[in-house]
């Protein structure tokens, strides 16, 4: 049994589907275990950019054979058999009795700039712009570079620290100053 944790994986090819609500559900192979109601990262592969929130509205289990028009539909398919070829192309030949679980979901918050997954991650799930939020509101300080850093990403978005600073710079700024929330108490 696979369990989904914090984020869910999906091929690039579907982002502009998902983002524009014409694929609501993904289809993964076996039985995977979510709660209807959890809410999770959705990461785009192969860049591992986390492009939404989505909360998991429906969970159900089937066997290929037993795969329909309209799941083929909310996964973003036109026909039955285009569904059926994908999930080969990714899983290898499944036969009709393999078991598959279909995962339905809403996006509950698109994020207009792509936050790597890793420093989501080390972010302890918390979104960089969010730490930056806590940050300055709570009027901490750290060292000079961070300050600035983190100011920046508060009020200009995480890209625009990422152009003028670095991506090395600013997720060791954003670590520093989720740790310095974390001792302080704030989260």
């Amino acid at each position: 049994m696979v369990q989904i944790r914090r984020f869910i994986l999906i091929d690039n090819v579907y982002k502009s589907k998902i983002l524009k609500g014409k694929k609501t559900s993904t289809i993964r192979f076996g039985n995977y275990e979510a709660k209807p109601g959890s809410e999770v990262y959705l990461a785009i592969t192969p860049s591992d950019s986390v492009i939404a929130k989505i909360k998991i509205t429906d969970i159900k289990k089937k066997r290929v054979k037993e795969l329909t028009l309209e799941d083929a539909r909310k996964d973003g398919f036109k026909e039955l058999n285009e569904l059926i070829n994908a999930l080969n192309k990714i899983y290898g030949t499944l036969h009709g009795d393999d078991e598959v679980t279909i995962i339905e979901f809403d996006v509950i918050e698109k994020f207009e700039e792509a936050i790597p997954l890793k420093w989501l991650k080390a972010l302890n799930y918390r979104k960089p712009e969010e730490i930056a939020k806590l940050y300055v509101e709570n009027d901490l300080k750290e060292s000079a570079d961070v300050d600035l850093i983190i100011k920046r990403i508060y009020s200009e978005g995480l890209k625009s620290a990422v152009r003028k600073y670095g991506p090395k710079k600013v997720k060791d700024s954003l670590l520093k100053a989720y740790h310095k929330l974390y001792d302080e108490g704030k989260i």
